[in-house]
């Protein structure tokens, strides 16, 4: 029982004495805390119980009996007064250098007791992650998508097979995507994938505008089709999507890069003709399908205070001026290869517009819009700028030789109101018996171009344009009024608006304006060559023109009496 009870003592001593915890026996045996270590082998052939600070076991160089032991030895160290003053003080978790650690970016280390003196650091279990928010996600999302632009959008191989196999593979999906829409009206996250990945095939065709000759497989394979019963689209967006790519396919651009390197490239296989009928045909299929109407319902569907819709708008106008400086090159009319130039020869874009369209009356509403120039000008579809690019769109529509002629369109003082075809309410006006109501309304329902063109000169009649894009603004719309005034229908309601005293007006003010006045006037004044020739050569009875319209000869009237002469002679001075 004594050999029982001092084994399973010495073993609860040895198990406090690697712990730490200090042994309750008192030091009988001679092993005080002072004389601890004080030999390094007590020789003992049997075991007679625990000595703080050694074991027993037996060794080549000492043999059997109780050895120092090292770890313990190392741990215990002579004590300072210092020391066992703060020996019952509770030390901190941390300290400077743990402090020091954490600003250098270092992991974070507590402190922790060792025995009765010692202290160990050892790292400190990294916090829980805060969550991110759901708007730190999207601008997360954003700035990955900023930094790779195309990484998620799949561009085709250009080859007549994959084009095929893109085709098929877009109309199924738009194929589905109806059918979604039409089971689950009022569940849009149902199509809500079937949309995205409509609107990755859609951005993929982007890839062919690199090679013109793959133009003709996108008209074969009914490519060109689906685009325009996409342009229909519910979702503005996808709509988007589909002019977007439409601006990247009908770049005249290309034309001139096409043409320099067939100069330098002498052994290419297609001529700069038959590029300019691959664009000719696309450009052709495209218009002849509907889709200068599409482009004219979907431009009055979007709003410019919404950044992505005014960037809509901006391609829209992108688009129809690529397709009017196509057809001023004479590109749309070589989509057949046969001799007939009657068969060859087909309506102008500005024709179709004019007749088929609203256009002209949401480019005057467009221009007729108060903009105040802030900072927010240079933005690449701010109000400003969409101005800036409406005045340039009509100012080439008008001085289109079809519309000059008066071959289309009608007169700027009776435009039609522009109405959009995805509003949801009808704008047909119920039938009013005659009344003086029924003038005001027609009144209401028309838009007067020629006024919106008086008024936006009006503007500058004493004062200078403040930046570029009013700079410019202005001179289109002084070429767009000049331009107009080539029909003498237009002339009579110029005359009668007082346009001409407005010219005048500029020129006596000496501003920037005063040179686009002078040749409105010029205009004003001079009449359509056309128009004179044809009728001298035709209708000269006693010296006189007749059936000419007397409309300039008003113009020049008008003119002399609001002292035009009086303005005119001390220009040349």
């Amino acid at each position: 029982k004594t050999m029982a009870s001092k084994t399973s003592g010495s073993v609860v001593d040895v198990l406090d004495r690697v712990i730490g915890i200090p042994s309750s026996k008192s030091s009988s045996d001679g092993n005080n805390d002072n004389n601890i270590g004080s030999a390094e082998f007590i020789p003992s052939k049997t075991f007679t119980g625990s000595k703080k600070g050694y074991v027993f076991r037996t060794s080549q160089e000492f043999g059997t009996g109780y050895h120092l032991d090292s770890a313990l030895s190392k741990l215990t160290t002579p004590s300072t007064p210092a020391d066992t003053a703060n020996k019952d003080k509770k030390r901190p978790r941390s300290n400077d250098s743990d402090k020091n650690d954490n600003d250098n970016g270092a992991p974070t280390k507590r402190s922790i007791r060792w025995g009765n003196d010692t202290t160990l650091s050892i790292p400190s279990r990294d916090p829980k992650p805060k969550q991110p928010t759901p708007s730190q996600l999207l601008a997360i999302a954003e700035a990955s998508l900023e930094s790779h632009p195309t990484s998620c959008l799949k561009l085709l191989t250009l080859n007549p097979s994959t084009l095929q196999s893109a085709s098929i593979s877009l109309s199924r999906t738009l194929e589905k995507n109806q059918l979604l829409r039409a089971q689950h009206a009022d569940d849009p996250e149902k199509f809500m994938m079937n949309e995205l990945a409509l609107n990755d095939e859609i951005c993929g065709f982007q890839a062919v505008a690199v090679d013109v000759s793959m133009y003709g497989y996108l008209v074969e394979f009914d490519v060109i089709k689906s685009f325009l019963a996409l342009l229909s689209h519910e979702n503005g967006d996808v709509a988007m999507s589909v002019v977007n790519v439409l601006v990247e396919l009908l770049d005249p651009l290309l034309l001139r890069e096409d043409e320099e390197k067939a100069g330098e490239e002498e052994g290419k296989e297609l001529s700069a003709e038959v590029r300019r009928r691959n664009v000719g045909l696309l450009a052709r299929t495209f218009v002849d399908g509907g889709g200068l109407e599409l482009l004219v319902s979907n431009i009055g569907r979007l709003e410019e205070n919404v950044e992505a819709e005014a960037k809509g708008i901006e391609d829209i106008l992108t688009l129809m001026e690529a397709l009017l400086d196509l057809d001023r090159a004479g590109v749309l009319q070589q989509t057949s290869d046969n001799g007939d130039e009657e068969e060859n020869k087909s309506v102008s874009v500005v024709a179709l517009l004019c007749k088929q369209t609203l256009f002209l009356s949401w480019l005057f509403g467009r221009i007729e819009k108060k903009n105040e120039i802030d900072a927010t000008a240079t933005a690449p579809t701010s109000p400003v700028v969409l101005k800036l690019h409406a005045s340039e769109v009509l100012s080439t529509i008008l001085q289109h030789e079809d519309y000059s002629m008066q071959r289309c369109g009608d007169k700027l003082s009776c435009l039609p109101k522009y109405t959009c075809a995805f509003d949801d309410l009808d704008v047909k006006p119920a039938a009013i018996s005659k009344s003086s109501k029924n003038d005001v309304e027609e009144k209401d329902e028309k838009v007067d171009g020629m006024e919106v063109l008086l008024q936006s000169i009006a503007v500058y009649r004493k004062a200078d344009p403040q930046t570029e894009v009013e700079c410019e603004f202005l001179e289109n719309t002084f070429d767009a009024l000049a331009a107009t005034l080539l029909r003498e229908d237009n002339v009579e309601n110029f005359v009668e608006y007082q346009g001409i005293e407005l010219m005048l007006r500029c020129l006596r003010e000496k501003v920037h304006s005063g040179g686009g006045a002078l040749k409105v006037l010029n205009f004003a004044v001079s009449g359509s060559a056309r128009s004179v020739s044809e009728e001298a050569a035709t209708n000269i009875t006693d010296g006189n023109i007749k059936g000419v319209n007397d409309a300039y000869k008003k113009a020049c009237e008008t003119f002399i009496q609001a002292g035009g002469l009086k303005v005119i002679f001390p220009l040349f001075m």
